[in-house]
């Protein structure tokens, strides 16, 4: 049994360093070729099942791949980008700035912090773990989703804690591997885009 985990491929808020969110935003058009890479990175390899967010970005992905092994997309809010409330579609920069003047504010730790109305990391966690409810048994399943949501989706994979999901990073399109053996989740690959290389050449 196997998980990939798949963060989106690339948006122009990806490139603009804007905040996303729950902003329904589409793929750009490195996006859609990102989004056919994938396609050819499954096409050698078994799938069962396909998870996505239900939002656009993530679903445009996952949909390349879904044809080609013809496997339904399994589209659920649970996978969603963390909610930004009054932050989205802000800069980056601005989000960065409003979580240091929560913190500094409030004394609140950084992952249970709600400036503006944005989700904490704990509650993004808490979606995760009840995605996880979700998945089959003994199958190979694909999830497609967010950077935030698929930190914290690895964190509690691997039985860590959730303070460590600033440790991880996503690249857009990028493939993150895990082997379920002897009841433990077993990290293959991380953060894989040799896929996307290939597709340049």
């Amino acid at each position: 049994m196997r998980l990939y985990l798949v963060r989106h491929a690339q948006t122009a808020h990806n490139v603009e360093s804007r905040c996303q969110g729950w902003t329904d935003v589409e793929l750009d058009e490195i996006g859609l070729q990102q989004a056919e890479a994938l396609a050819g990175y499954f096409a050698s390899r078994n799938l069962d099942a396909i998870f996505s967010s239900d939002l656009r970005r993530a679903v445009s992905t996952a949909l390349p791949t879904s044809l080609l092994k013809g496997v339904e997309i399994q589209r659920t809010e649970l996978l969603r980008e963390r909610s930004l409330g009054k932050l989205e579609d802000a800069p980056i920069s601005a989000l960065r700035q409003a979580f240091d003047d929560e913190i500094q504010r409030t004394g609140e730790s950084r992952y249970r912090a709600r400036p503006m109305g944005v989700e904490s990391a704990y509650d993004v966690m808490a979606r995760a773990i009840e995605f996880t409810r979700l998945l089959p048994d003994d199958q190979d399943v694909a999830v497609f989703t967010h950077g935030m949501t698929e930190e914290v989706l690895l964190c509690h994979l691997v039985g860590a804690p959730v303070e460590s999901s600033r440790s991880f990073s996503f690249a857009n399109a990028s493939v993150t591997t895990l082997r379920w053996d002897q009841d433990v989740w077993v990290l293959e690959t991380y953060d894989d885009t040799r896929h996307l290389s290939a597709n340049e050449q």
